[in-house]
């Protein structure tokens, strides 16, 4: 092999690479048109750039979006006298965990860490605020921040603060 070059994948991994998700849902239309989606979620896709990106026909194309319109997880953007324009429901939560799986299958294939920093990035910018409370004081001119875990009950309750509330130590 000469220097700069691409090694050759295994044999046994040849066969799951132009499949979605690595061959995990088949080789279907449906998995397809999804790994379309999610690997371009600012893209409004039209029914014939499916048709020429998955090299499949116009009517399992057209089926594969009935099904993920009736899911929910794209949406037709297009109004009644244009043709057909969908694009994928970022705020979806099936969104989210197709996001988190395509990274997984990287990871595992490639033995990086593109899912843990897109489900750090998830929590912390999404979801942290729900089961964390964080509370700044200045106390002689240093900054600390106490954080402690919402329990159910405090959450059902209304109430903010949290049930035990954790010293960190971390100087902000």
């Amino acid at each position: 092999m000469t220097s700069g070059s691409l090694s050759s994948p295994p044999k046994e991994a040849e066969v799951f690479i132009d499949a979605p998700y690595g061959g995990l849902f088949g080789n279907t239309v449906l998995a397809h048109v999804i790994e379309e989606f999610i690997a371009s979620p600012s893209v409004v896709y039209r029914p014939k750039d499916l048709e020429e990106l998955t090299e499949k026909s116009e009517p399992s194309i057209r089926s594969a979006l009935a099904t993920l319109l009736r899911l929910n997880l794209i949406e037709k953007v297009s109004s009644e006298n244009q043709p057909p324009r969908y694009r994928v429901r970022v705020e979806s939560k099936k969104f989210v965990a197709l996001s988190f799986l395509a990274y997984a299958m990287l990871d595992d294939r490639d033995g990086s860490d593109c899912m843990d920093m897109a489900v750090h990035d998830y929590y912390s910018n999404y979801v942290r605020e729900k089961f964390e409370s964080v509370h700044s004081y200045d106390i002689s001119g240093t900054s600390y921040e106490i954080v402690g875990a919402r329990d159910a009950t405090s959450r059902k309750m209304g109430i903010s603060e949290p049930a035990s509330a954790i010293y960190t130590g971390v100087a902000v």
